[in-house]
């Protein structure tokens, strides 16, 4: 019989640490919800397996290499069994994606050398507990729909370009590029009393609903917070985030949002996932596995009228300070000179391949495929086309982080995701881990 373990910690920042998800400097100064470490630990026979959440924007390979070290001293749970995946908020941990962005800001880089070692044995502590909270329980399936909420961001636009994040309501607009994935699959915990004691969900948008500068898990934290409203307060979810690399949450067709939106949004999810809890269907097996491989991956190549473009933004425009930073800005050039920074310092830095993280789980006849990377939602499809099941959970910013990954028909200067930079894997990227995540269960099984 399966034993499951679940636990979860408090993991906020001090107050003034850095906060990163924009061009902009932002240094937290409020907690509009405490930010926590998630986890879950499984057991069957001798094999244990921990899957982690983490409220915060991306993975850092040497901070998830560190957890997995800790965890494996104080549990025996092997790497290749450990899953740590970042819900992306924009409003959570101080370590960043770039580093360009906080370079000349010493408070804020030493409030992240400070707060590293902490968080790292916050997070490892948290599936350590859990897996001294193990005691046999039973596992449940059940997948619905959230709708209203979650919005491709890449437009096709009358001039016959596609465009990220267009103006709201304008008239330019001829509709998404795709339609993004409303699944919300829960795999639910029950103990021996058939109560609900915890669950792995997923859904596919981007935790980028608030912004400012109060820590917040966004909408993560209003559905977890909903949960153990009706659970009870030992009641931990799991969260792992679809894919959504080209999914957000505004509708382009409503003039603004609502100031609490993420909580509207919260709920909801929330108010799904407890009726597919209510009816959810035991697994029908005990099997549990894990796989993580690495793969080869090239880095995008940059055509070099590019760099060299960036080169000269670099040498003629003037940074100026105080200045808000976007691709919506009323001074354009500012922007223009952050994304020239961005792909001078991601060519001076990067190798010319990486190793990618992939991973499957499988827990029974339901499935956790973990992309790494912030993925379009098309190679979700991919997956749960080749799986087949519908028993499944798609997962990404599992291990690690290397921007965005496209689908092949989206690299275009008007597509954020796909600038360089923005995304730093070959254009293939997405379909070779996709194909890799199919042959990986296949093995499982």
């Amino acid at each position: 019989m399966f034993e499951f373990g679940f636990y979860e910690k408090e993991i906020t920042p001090p107050l003034g640490s850095g906060i990163p998800g924009y061009f902009n400097i932002r240094r937290g100064c409020d907690v509009l919800d405490r930010l926590y470490a998630r986890a879950v630990v499984i057991k069957n026979d001798n094999e244990k397996v921990a899957i982690l959440s983490i409220d915060g924007l991306h993975p850092k390979k040497d901070i998830c290499d560190k957890i997995a070290e800790r965890i494996e001293a104080y549990t025996k749970i092997p790497r290749k069994n450990i899953m740590i995946g970042f819900t992306h908020s924009h409003t959570a941990l101080p370590f960043r994606f770039e580093r360009i962005a906080f370079e000349d800001d010493e408070i804020v880089a030493d409030s992240i050398k400070g707060y590293a070692e902490v968080f790292v044995r916050l997070v490892a502590d948290c599936a350590t507990l859990a897996s001294l909270r193990l005691k046999k329980a039973t596992a449940h399936f059940g997948k619905g729909t959230v709708e209203g909420v979650s919005f491709c961001r890449d437009y096709f636009m009358k001039n016959g370009t596609p465009q990220t994040n267009p103006t709201r309501m304008s008239p330019e607009i001829m509709g998404a590029v795709t339609e993004a994935d409303k699944d919300l699959p829960v795999l639910v915990i029950k103990d021996e009393q058939h109560q609900p004691i915890g669950a792995i969900l997923s859904f596919a948008c981007h935790g980028d609903c608030i912004g400012g500068e109060g820590f917040s898990g966004d909408y993560v934290s209003i559905l977890s917070k909903e949960l153990k409203r009706t659970y009870g307060e030992d009641f931990v979810s799991v969260f792992l985030l679809g894919c959504c690399g080209d999914v957000n949450h505004i509708d382009v067709s409503k003039k603004s949002d609502a100031a609490d939106h993420y909580k509207m949004m919260g709920k909801k999810v929330a108010d799904e996932a407890v009726r597919i809890i209510d009816k959810a269907k035991k697994l029908k097996n005990e099997n549990l596995k894990s796989k993580l491989e690495y793969i080869p991956i090239k880095r995008i190549d940059v055509e070099k009228q590019k760099i060299e473009e960036a080169k000269h933004c670099i040498a003629t425009i003037k940074e100026k300070k105080g200045v808000r930073i976007a691709a919506d800005s009323t001074d354009p050039e500012q922007y223009q000179l952050a994304m020239a920074k961005r792909l001078v310092d991601f060519l001076e830095t990067t190798p010319e391949e990486f190793e990618v993280p992939v991973q499957c789980i499988q827990i029974g006849e339901f499935t956790i495929y973990g992309f790494n990377s912030e993925i379009f939602t098309e190679f979700g499809k991919i997956v749960k086309k080749g799986d087949g099941t519908g028993i499944n959970l798609i997962a990404t910013l599992c291990n690690e982080a290397f921007g965005y990954v496209p689908t092949r028909d989206m690299f275009f200067d008007t597509i954020y995701e796909s600038r360089p930079g923005s995304n730093r894997l070959e254009k293939e990227a997405g379909y070779i881990m996709a194909e890799k995540l199919i042959s990986m269960k296949e093995k499982l099984t």
